[in-house]
Order: structure tokens, then C-alpha cells, then sequence
């Protein structure tokens, strides 16, 4: 997977596509804040391990759109009746993060998991995105 911008063209694409997509988030649903992960990969598939504690699997969107992969839910504020709050830390609202892949990836292989407040996420490459061994032959 390439993460390099190359070109002064590309990193102002790359700009433009942040800002449209940070302005489009924000007039249509609010502010929405950021989860931590990890983007590793090996041979034949990337890992995202994102940490989401508290949620159930019934809370997080997991969509793969045009080779943008998208996480997000939402935190609901928890009310305790008869309770005054003195201190609020816990997360309350909407969180999305999206990774755009431009090698192909198997998008119908997409697997996740959600195990003690961490989703993992494995997305097999696809075939013609794996490197692949030429052989030299010799007479």
C-alpha cells in the first residue's frame, strides 16, 4: 500500500479531499471525534486494530466504499438518576475514521471482530496487489 504523496498535485488533492470530507461530517451530523488504531500489513492482508471500549458490535458501522474503509458510531451520555456529576471524561457522541486503500483489496473477505473494547479488522489483499515471484530461467 502506498502512503506517499509524491506531488505538489497530490498533496493538494489529498488537502482538498480532507477539507470536503471534514465539512461534509460536520454540516450534516455534528461534530464527530476520532478513535485511536493501527494500520499494519503483511503479504497477503492489512490488520486495523482500533479501540472502541464500551461498545457493543452492534454499535460500530463498519462500510468499504470505493476503496474507503469506513469505522464509526456513536458514545451516549449516561444518565444516573438522583446523581450530580462533578467530573465527565467518558467519550459522548459521534466518532468516524476512514482510511482510503489504493491497492485492491478482497472487500467481500472483510473480517471483524470486537473482543474486550477492540475491533480488529482484517482485509485480505487481492491477488493482483500481491507482490509475486519471477523466476529467472537460465539455458
Amino acid at each position: 500500500m502506498n502512503f506517499y504523496l509524491t506531488t505538489p498535485t497530490s498533496v493538494m488533492e489529498a488537502r482538498r479531499r480532507m477539507m470536503r470530507r471534514m465539512f461534509d461530517e460536520t454540516a450534516e451530523e455534528g461534530p464527530t471525534f476520532s478513535i485511536p488504531m493501527n494500520l499494519s500489513s503483511n503479504q497477503d492482508e492489512y490488520t486495523i486494530t482500533a479501540f472502541v471500549p464500551g461498545l457493543t458490535s452492534e454499535a460500530v458501522n463498519i462500510q468499504f466504499n470505493n476503496g474507503v474503509l469506513t469505522i464509526d458510531g456513536e458514545y451516549t451520555e449516561v444518565q444516573l438518576e438522583g446523581q450530580d456529576v462533578h467530573v465527565s471524561e467518558l467519550p459522548v457522541g459521534r466518532f468516524s475514521r476512514s482510511i482510503e486503500f489504493t491497492n485492491p483489496v478482497a472487500a467481500d473477505k472483510i473480517d471483524a471482530k470486537l473482543k474486550d473494547g477492540v475491533l480488529t479488522l482484517r482485509i485480505p489483499k487481492a491477488e493482483e496487489a500481491k507482490p509475486k515471484t519471477i523466476k529467472i530461467a537460465s539455458k
